[in-house]
């Protein structure tokens, strides 16, 4: 059954679902951001009607222990926040990053001109994580970043291999500096290895070991064609030119 509601001057239909998060809100309420464990997340525009803050508070074992928003909008935009946040709680980053904007519309029955409330809440859980994640990052390592055509083609080949992400690997590489390696992530803490580092962009997440964080400080990846198909190029503006020899090469 199907409720209609007066919104402005518009009507708009929201099915029972919605309005039975609507109803019963659980998680409206803020966290404190200067604590390290808290990342928050602001998504939306108030030229468009909607706009959501997310915080997300993680354990020590980095599952997601607690999650509280506000929203400024309309009744399917808090009922999202309400169900995303529900639904995190216990999640690890990889399980949170896995939760659909399709999820939650079709858990809350969202009609098509409600469902870019589902959008926020993705983005929202995105832009909390990535903000949880760089207060994790004692050294300062900065954002990777990924051309769009990149993202589109490793978004493509990880959902194709069913992976975690990419992990990153350098070796030295003589005088040019460091080769930098990408490969696919199955397990992100190894057989009996110690955890590696996590970072996202836009939607992906990127592992390396702990002793490599230094050097992809700045990376680059983009998306090239040859005859033997689509490959990437790795590349990092912050390294230096070798100070050993005279090529004067770019390290990197």
């Amino acid at each position: 059954m199907a409720v209609y509601l007066k919104e402005n001057t518009a009507i708009m239909l929201y099915s029972e679902k919605t309005l039975r998060y609507y109803e019963n809100l659980k998680n409206i309420g803020e966290l404190n951001d200067n604590l390290k464990n808290v990342g928050t997340g602001i998504v939306g525009s108030p030229l468009c009607g909607d706009v959501m803050k997310l915080q997300i508070f993680f354990g020590e074992d980095g599952r997601i222990q607690d999650a509280k928003y506000k929203v400024f909008g309309c009744v399917s935009a808090i009922a999202s926040m309400e169900l995303a946040t529900t639904i995190l709680k216990g999640l690890t980053i990889d399980e949170a990053l896995k939760i659909r904007n399709e999820d939650v519309a079709d858990s809350l029955e969202l009609s098509v001109i409600k469902r870019h409330c589902s959008v926020l809440a993705k983005e929202a859980i995105e832009s909390a994580i990535n903000n949880y994640l760089a207060k994790q990052q004692e050294s300062g390592v900065k954002m990777i970043t990924v051309t769009d055509g990149a993202l589109k083609k490793l978004r493509e080949l990880i959902d194709e291999q069913n992976a975690k992400g990419i992990t990153i690997t350098a070796e030295e590489n003589g005088c040019s500096g460091f080769q930098y390696s990408l490969s696919y992530e199955t397990d992100s803490e190894g057989d009996g290895k110690e955890k590696k580092n996590q970072i996202v962009v836009d939607g992906i997440s990127f592992f390396y070991e702990s002793e490599i964080e230094p050097i992809i400080n700045g990376l680059s990846i983009d998306i090239v064609e040859s005859i033997l198909g689509p490959g990437f190029t790795v590349t990092n503006k912050n390294q230096s030119t070798c100070q050993n020899c005279t090529c004067g090469r770019k390290r990197g």
